[in-house]
């Protein structure tokens, strides 16, 4: 394989560039991330297969209502087709919702519905256990 040429780099870098910037913003076609949320809300189960859910349960650790975003720690969860799986652990989700998240705080048990949205695991819908 040959080296390409300094020329020949910045030629290909500009014209990356170019390309990249006339991709619209996260959410652009919607015209705000909220209005993104709110339509994977209401469209994922057209998006995903019930396959692709996982019902799984865990323990909140912090919930930030404000970008809609919650902090569990979960054990294996592991979708029907395979196309979710992790192990234990802690991470944090978005939620399509950010109403969903309200009423929740660090230490509260839940059990909730998550699915692969945009290339993101995302909580599709959350309640405190009893």
């Amino acid at each position: 394989m040959r080296a390409l040429s300094p020329a020949a780099l910045v030629f290909v870098a500009v014209q990356a560039l170019i390309q990249f910037a006339q991709l619209p913003a996260l959410g652009q076609e919607f015209g705000t991330p909220s209005a993104w949320l709110e339509q994977l809300d209401r469209e994922h189960h057209k998006m995903v297969s019930p396959a692709g859910h996982v019902h799984a349960t865990g323990q909140v650790e912090e919930v930030d209502v404000g970008p809609g975003t919650i902090i569990l720690w979960t054990g294996e969860i592991q979708s029907r087709d395979g196309s979710i799986w992790m192990p234990p652990m802690r991470m944090k989700f978005h939620a399509t919702n950010r109403r969903m998240l309200q009423g929740l705080k660090p230490g509260d048990a839940v059990a909730f519905e998550a699915a692969r949205l945009r290339n993101s695991v995302m909580i599709t819908s959350i309640r405190k256990l009893p």
